[in-house]
């Protein structure tokens, strides 16, 4: 029999045996840049608005949780932000972890336009981490990805798939050039999934929440002619 194709996310999945855990990733910039630790602050003070509660803190690296229901069901939730420069752990090996467990990976980062996921200078370490990640024994059936740079639909929908496949994973992406300080579309994301909504909904409150993209130097004319709204959906 024929598989049909997925229309909508299952978030079901996500929030089964009572848990939710999601890696919140900032950065780190490329040298010479440190507007990264701004963003690890507002992300702070967002997620404590929202509901959270820090519940851990060691050098680059806060952890914050709550309840919520689901459907009836009592789910704990637990966020770690890690503040990439900064931490003082293995970030390789964090990353490597997230990809293998987490149920929603967010990546905050500079999109190197299509050519990798700019980490790090030595890029390779975290290419070569993802793809050991996803042959892991214990990888979580569903997962959701937000990668929050620039241009990502663009740079990373295709490239991204074939390391994460299309069985079991969602991608939350960029249409455009992209503010890199703006943190709150994904503290509405969490808001939203807690609060049961479905994928457009989050989608159009993630927009509300980001605003009107800026025009950058590198759009074209027909670019400016389409819809500006910068988040968009990849239903694997």
């Amino acid at each position: 029999m024929k598989k049909t194709a997925r229309t909508a996310p299952r978030y079901d999945m996500m929030f089964s045996g009572g848990k939710f855990n999601a890696t919140l990733l900032i950065g780190p910039d490329p040298f010479g840049a440190f507007y990264d630790y701004s963003v690890f602050q507002g992300a702070r003070l967002k997620l404590k608005k929202t509901g959270f509660e820090l519940t851990g803190h060691k050098v680059g690296l806060d952890t914050f949780e709550t309840v919520f229901n689901y459907n009836g069901d009592s789910i704990r939730a637990r966020i770690k932000l890690v503040h990439g420069r900064s931490y003082s752990g293995g970030l390789q090996e964090l990353w490597r972890e997230s990809l293998a467990y987490e149920d929603l990976v967010y990546l905050k980062t500079h999109a190197g336009y299509g050519k990798h996921l700019s980490l790090s200078d030595d890029v390779s370490c975290f290419t070569d981490a993802m793809k050991e990640g996803f042959s892991h024994p214990d990888r979580k059936a569903y997962q959701l990805y937000y990668l929050d740079c620039c241009k990502s639909e663009m740079y990373y929908k295709d490239m991204f798939r074939e390391y994460v496949g299309y069985e079991g994973v969602d991608l939350i992406l960029h249409q455009w050039f992209c503010n890199y300080i703006i943190i709150g579309p994904v503290v509405v994301l969490l808001r939203e999934l807690m609060a049961g909504s479905g994928f457009e909904t989050i989608v159009a409150e993630m927009n509300d929440e980001y605003g009107v993209p800026h025009v950058d130097t590198e759009d074209e004319p027909e670019d400016l002619m389409q819809d500006r709204k910068m988040v968009t959906f990849s239903v694997g």
